[in-house]
């Protein structure tokens, strides 16, 4: 086996388990480093991947006002400014968790995401039954779950709360200039009531 080169106590490395799981932590830092990777899975989910809301459980009745969102998904890329600011505002009351759903087209979350094909595929890696592939199969879903879903969860969801916030403030001033550029009562004199 390939890793038996590596074993060497005085390194730290005191069997093919460690060294395996050495070589899984440097890949898996360089894969989810590859700008060109990320950019690839990034458009995938913004394209494709759903925000979705759940209740906290025991959090129903303390978060009433935010009942549509207990069990809400809709696409990333389209939720409109007002739900995902109240989105964010359950989540930051505590009675929403929100996450990614980078597979939305099925019911149940499949064992192998989609994304985890698009890293294949950008590294060239092809499984062809060969003693290792389990494990670098197993490095890339590791990879996928551990760095780059977080890491693009993350990135993601601040984009989203950046635009709702802009246009939210979009509105306030459009709102505002309307407000102000409204003609006063001008000089018309209230109607006066002396009786009862």
């Amino acid at each position: 086996m390939e890793a038996a080169k590596y074993i060497d106590g005085d390194k730290g490395v005191a069997d093919t388990k460690a060294a395996l799981d050495g070589a899984r932590y440097i890949l898996m830092e360089r894969f989810a480093e590859d700008a060109a990777l990320l950019a690839k899975v990034r458009d995938y989910l913004w394209k494709n991947a759903h925000l979705v809301a759940t209740v906290v459980s025991g959090k129903e009745e303390e978060g009433a006002k935010f009942r549509d969102y207990f069990d809400h998904h809709e696409p990333i890329a389209n939720v409109p400014s007002h739900r995902a600011l109240a989105m964010f505002r359950g989540r930051n009351e505590g009675i929403l968790q929100l996450s990614l759903n980078a597979d939305p087209q099925f019911d149940e979350p499949p064992k192998e995401s989609y994304c985890e094909q698009i890293i294949m595929d950008h590294l060239g890696l092809r499984l062809n039954n060969a003693p290792a592939d389990s494990w670098r199969k197993g490095v890339v879903s590791w990879t996928w779950r551990i760095k780059v879903l977080m890491h693009l969860e993350t990135e993601l969801m601040g984009t989203v709360r950046e635009r709702a916030e802009d246009e939210a403030i979009n509105v306030f001033a459009r709102n505002l200039h309307d407000l102000l550029m409204a003609a006063p009562a001008g000089l018309r004199r209230p109607a006066r009531h002396d009786g009862p």
